[in-house]
């Protein structure tokens, strides 16, 4: 083989190379990317899973309260 050939295949293999660099890079960004659009909806969900859980234990308290001040008003009278 020549000196030429030599070249040529090297030059034909880093550009071989590169490219599947590039598309490795590319996958691995849009594998990122989904994941991180996947991990920020269930973050949501479970914050707003959390606020719902609050709101109904606050509901809660806020009932046995007014119940409790229903029971000292009908013992008063």
């Amino acid at each position: 083989m020549s000196k030429w050939e030599w070249i040529l295949y090297a030059v034909a293999a880093y550009a071989a190379v590169m490219t599947l660099v590039r598309f490795m890079r590319q996958r691995r960004d849009s594998l990122t990317a989904q994941l991180r659009k996947a991990f920020d909806e269930e973050h949501q969900r479970a914050v707003e899973a959390m606020k719902k859980q609050r709101r109904r234990e606050e509901e809660a308290k806020r009932q046995t309260a007014f119940e409790q001040m229903l029971e000292k008003s009908r013992d008063a009278a």
